[in-house]
C-alpha cells in the first residue's frame, strides 16, 4: 500500500507531498491543478528508469507482488484510440472448483517457501554482518599505520601518498603486499633516513609553470565599445535629445518616473506633467536595440572584470630557490599587466555608465609577452634541473617497496586471521545462496502450477457479459463489444446498426467515457492474460465524469461505490481524483461522516480526503474535513479571496461568479453596471473591464498579453460590481470564504 506520495514535476514546483494511511483516498481539484499529472506519475511509477518523474516518488516502494492500475485520458487514448481491438479480460470462472483448489494449495506452498527465502536471506545478511564488524577492527589496526609514519616527523610519508584519506584503501594496499621470503635488507629507520635525503627541497623535482593565458575582446566586441549607443527616433522627444547629446541623462530619468507612483512634476522641468504619456515617449526612445546593446555591453565589462579580477602572481618564484633570479623581473612585469588591464576596466565602466561615450582599450599583448617570456625562462631552467634528478624516482620507488615489505611482515598474523576469517564467511555465504537458489526455484515450480491451472479456470466471457449488461442498465443499446473472430483473446465494439468503421470514435463523449470506464472496472477485476498469477491491486481514477451529462454520473457514482469504495477488502488501495464537488460530495458519503455512532473500525474504513490547492508557488495537497466541501460556487470565491493563486485563475473565477451570480439578470442591466462612472472612468479598472466584458470564456491568455493584472486593483473593481448592483452583503458574507484556512 502507499503511504506517501511526492511530487515536484510540472505545477509542483517544489516537492508536494500527499501521505495517507487508508485504504480509500478521494482527492478534489480544480481543472488545471495538477490532477492529471499526479494520475499520469502512478501510471508509471513502477518505471524506475524514467527520467521524466526522477524527482517523484511513493513510498514505500511497490513490491513485485503490486500492481497500479489507472483511469485516465491517457489510458483511454492508448487502449481504444490506438488500436480498435480491445485485449481480452479473463475474469474467474466458477466451474473449475478442483483447479480453484489446485492454486491455493499452490500459492499457500509459494507462500511458506517465501517466508522460508525471508529467513535464509536474513541468515544471509547476519553472516555479511558479523564479518564486516570484524573486518572493521582489523582496519582500526591497520590504520594505526598512518599516525605512526605519517606527519612531518618522518618523511615515510612518502609511501602513504594516496593512502591516507580511506581505511579500506590502506587496508586493501597492504593485504595485496606479497609476504617477502625473507628479511628485507633495511628496517624502516634506515628506509626513512634515506627517503628524507631524496626529498630534500634541494634535489626536489619542481612542476612546469603555466603560461599565463588572456583572451582579449574580438572584433565585434571592440566595434561595440566605439559604437555610440543611444535611444530609439521613434520618439515626440528623439529629436530634441539627439540635439542635446543627452541621451543618457534622459535614460537615468526614467528610473526616477518609475519609481513614483504618480508623477506631479518633472524631474527635468519641475512642471506639472502627464506621468503616464511622459513615461510612454520616454520609453519609445530607448529600444530593444538600444536595450540589447546595453545588456551586451554589461556582459563585455563584467567578463573582463572577472578575467582580470582572476589573475594572481604565481607563488612559486618566491618559495622555490631555484627561481630566485627570476622572482623580480616577473614581479615587476606582472604588475605592469594588471595596470594596463584595470586601466582598461576602468575605461569599460565608464562606456557602462555612459553608453553614448565611444572607447577603445589599451593592446595587453606587450605586456603579456614579457610575463610569459620571463616563465618561459623559468620552465627551461626547471626543465633542465628535473633532468638532473631522474634518477632519483627509481630509488625512491625501491625505498617504498621495502617499506612495506616490513609493514607486511609487521601486520602478518592480522592479516592470516583475516584471509582464514574470510575463507570461512565465503563458504558459508556459498552455501545459503545454493540454499536460496533451490527455494527459488521451487517457488518459481508453485507459480508455474499457479499459471496452468488458471488457464483453466480463466475465460474473457465473464467481463463481456457484464460490460454488456451494464450498458443496457444505463440505457446505451445502440453498440456493445464481442470476442473477435479471428482472436478468442480480445474484444472490439460492434454497432446494432451493423455500422463497422471507426465506432470508437463515432461515438460521443459520455459514450466514449462511459464504454471505458466499463472496460476499465473489468480489467481491475480480472487480468489482461489467462496464465498469470494474481497481485495486489492499487486502483486510480482520474475523473471518470468529465464529459457525462448529469444523469450519468449518478450512475457512475454508483459503479465506484459498488466496485471499488463499498469493496475495500479486495482491493490494496484506491484513489479517486475529480474536478467536480458533486461527485466528490456524492462519493465521500456525507451522512456516514457525521453520525456520531460510528465505530472505531467503522471510522478506519472511512476515505481520507484531500483537496489539490495550486497557487503561484506551484499545487500542493491539502488534507480535506467534510466539512470544509464546498459547493463550486463557494470554491471559486475561495479563490478569489487568496492572493496567492495564479493571475489566470483569479481572474477567470472572478468571470465565473459574476457569470453564475448575476444570470438572472438582463443582460443590459448588467452592462448597465460597467457603464456606472465608477468602473467606467477609473483607469485602474480599465483592464478588469476588458478582461470580464471579453468575448472568449476559454482564452485565458489575454490577462498575460497585457500584463495589467492587479490583484488589488481587480479586488476593488470586483467588489464595486457588487455594490453598484445592489449586493454588497452578499459579497461581504462570500469574500470569507477561504479566508481562516
Amino acid at each position: 500500500m502507499i503511504e506517501k506520495i511526492s511530487l515536484k514535476i510540472a505545477s509542483y514546483k517544489e516537492v508536494a507531498s500527499l501521505e495517507t494511511d487508508k485504504k480509500i483516498n478521494l482527492i478534489y481539484g480544480l481543472n488545471g491543478s495538477g490532477k492529471s499529472t499526479l494520475s499520469e506519475f502512478l501510471r508509471h511509477c513502477h518505471e524506475n528508469d524514467n527520467e521524466k518523474y526522477a524527482s517523484c516518488s511513493v513510498q514505500p516502494q511497490l513490491g513485485k507482488d503490486e500492481k497500479v492500475l489507472v483511469y485516465n485520458q491517457k489510458w483511454v487514448n492508448e487502449n481504444f484510440y490506438v488500436n480498435p481491438k480491445l485485449k481480452g479480460i479473463f475474469s474467474l470462472s466458477k466451474e473449475n472448483v478442483d483447479a480453484k483448489k489446485v492454486i491455493d494449495q499452490a500459492k499457500h506452498e509459494k507462500s511458506r517457501l517465501e517466508n522460508l527465502e525471508a529467513e535464509k536471506n536474513s541468515k544471509l545478511e547476519e553472516s555479511k554482518a558479523g564479518f564486516l564488524r570484524r573486518k572493521n577492527n582489523v582496519l582500526d589496526s591497520i590504520w594505526k599505520i598512518k599516525s605512526t609514519y605519517a606527519g612531518r616527523a618522518t618523511k615515510t610519508e612518502y609511501c602513504l601518498k594516496g593512502l591516507m584519506g580511506s581505511r579500506e584503501a590502506l587496508f586493501n594496499y597492504l593485504l595485496n603486499v606479497k609476504k617477502p621470503e625473507y628479511v628485507p635488507p633495511k628496517n624502516i629507520d634506515a628506509i626513512s633516513k634515506e627517503i628524507a635525503s631524496m626529498l630534500d627541497e634541494h634535489v626536489a623535482k619542481i612542476e612546469r609553470i603555466a603560461e599565463i593565458e588572456f583572451c582579449e575582446l574580438n572584433e565585434r566586441e571592440k566595434a561595440l565599445l566605439r559604437k555610440e549607443i543611444t535611444g530609439s527616433e521613434n520618439s515626440t522627444f528623439s529629436t530634441l535629445i539627439d540635439d542635446l547629446k543627452n541621451s543618457d541623462w534622459v535614460n537615468s530619468g526614467i528610473k526616477y518616473i518609475e519609481s513614483r507612483s504618480s508623477a506631479q512634476k518633472c524631474p527635468f522641468c519641475q512642471q506639472d506633467v502627464d506621468r503616464e504619456r511622459l513615461l510612454a515617449n520616454l520609453k519609445m526612445c530607448f529600444d530593444k536595440s538600444y536595450e540589447s546593446d546595453k545588456a551586451e555591453l554589461s556582459r563585455i565589462c563584467d567578463s573582463y572584470r572577472n578575467r582580470v579580477e582572476a589573475l594572481s602572481e604565481n607563488p612559486i618564484f618566491n618559495t622555490q630557490n631555484l627561481l630566485q633570479e627570476f622572482s623580480g623581473r616577473y614581479k615587476v612585469a606582472f604588475a605592469a599587466l594588471r595596470k594596463v588591464l584595470f586601466e582598461n576596466v576602468f575605461t569599460l565602466n565608464n562606456k557602462k555608465q555612459t553608453p553614448s561615450l565611444p572607447i577603445a582599450l589599451k593592446e595587453v599583448e606587450k605586456e603579456l609577452s614579457s610575463v610569459n617570456q620571463i616563465i618561459k625562462e623559468a620552465n627551461k631552467t626547471i626543465r633542465d634541473f628535473n633532468n638532473k634528478i631522474d634518477q632519483k624516482e627509481r630509488t625512491l620507488s625501491e625505498l617504498k617497496t621495502l617499506f612495506w615489505q616490513n609493514l607486511r611482515l609487521e601486520y602478518d598474523s592480522i592479516i592470516s586471521n583475516y584471509e582464514k576469517d574470510l575463507s570461512d564467511t565465503e563458504a558459508k555465504k556459498k552455501s545459503i545462496e545454493n540454499e536460496l537458489s533451490d527455494i527459488r526455484s521451487r517457488i518459481k515450480n508453485q507459480e508455474h502450477i499457479i499459471t496452468n491451472e488458471s488457464k483453466k479456470t480463466s475465460n474473457i466471457e465473464v467481463a463481456i457479459k457484464n460490460i454488456n449488461s451494464r450498458l443496457i442498465d444505463l440505457g446505451i443499446d445502440n453498440f456493445k463489444i464481442e470476442a473477435t473472430s479471428e482472436d478468442t483473446s480480445s474484444y472490439k465494439l460492434v454497432r446494432t446498426d451493423n455500422e463497422a468503421n471507426n465506432i470508437f470514435e463515432s461515438l460521443s463523449e459520455g459514450e466514449k467515457m462511459i464504454i471505458s470506464f466499463l472496460y476499465f472496472i473489468e480489467e481491475c477485476k480480472g487480468k489482461e492474460k489467462a496464465d498469470v498469477s494474481e497481485k495486489k491491486k492499487i486502483i486510480v481514477i482520474d475523473d471518470p465524469i468529465s464529459s457525462l451529462s448529469h444523469m450519468y454520473v449518478f450512475n457512475i457514482a454508483s459503479l465506484i461505490k459498488d466496485e471499488f469504495t463499498r469493496r475495500i477488502d479486495y482491493w490494496e488501495q484506491v484513489f479517486i481524483l475529480t474536478h467536480s464537488i458533486y461527485f466528490f460530495y456524492e462519493l465521500a458519503g456525507q451522512k456516514k461522516y457525521r453520525s456520531e455512532d460510528l465505530s472505531e473500525d467503522q471510522k478506519s474504513k472511512l476515505p481520507n480526503l484531500f483537496r489539490i490547492v495550486k497557487s503561484s508557488g506551484g499545487s500542493r495537497f491539502v488534507k480535506m474535513p467534510i466539512n470544509e466541501i464546498q459547493n463550486d460556487y463557494q470554491m471559486y470565491w475561495s479563490v478569489v479571496n487568496d492572493k496567492n493563486n495564479s493571475v489566470a485563475l483569479v481572474a477567470n473565477c472572478m468571470r465565473h461568479i459574476i457569470d453564475y451570480f448575476f444570470g438572472f439578470v438582463e443582460k443590459r442591466e448588467l452592462n448597465e453596471v460597467f457603464q456606472k462612472k465608477e468602473l467606467k472612468d477609473a483607469s485602474r479598472f480599465s483592464a478588469f473591464n476588458r478582461y470580464i466584458n471579453r468575448e472568449s470564456h476559454s482564452d485565458s491568455t489575454n490577462i498575460y498579453d497585457m500584463k495589467e493584472f492587479d490583484y488589488n486593483s481587480f479586488h476593488d473593481a470586483f467588489r464595486l460590481v457588487f455594490k453598484l448592483s445592489g449586493y454588497e452583503g452578499h459579497y461581504a458574507r462570500m469574500s470569507k470564504i477561504g479566508q481562516n484556512g
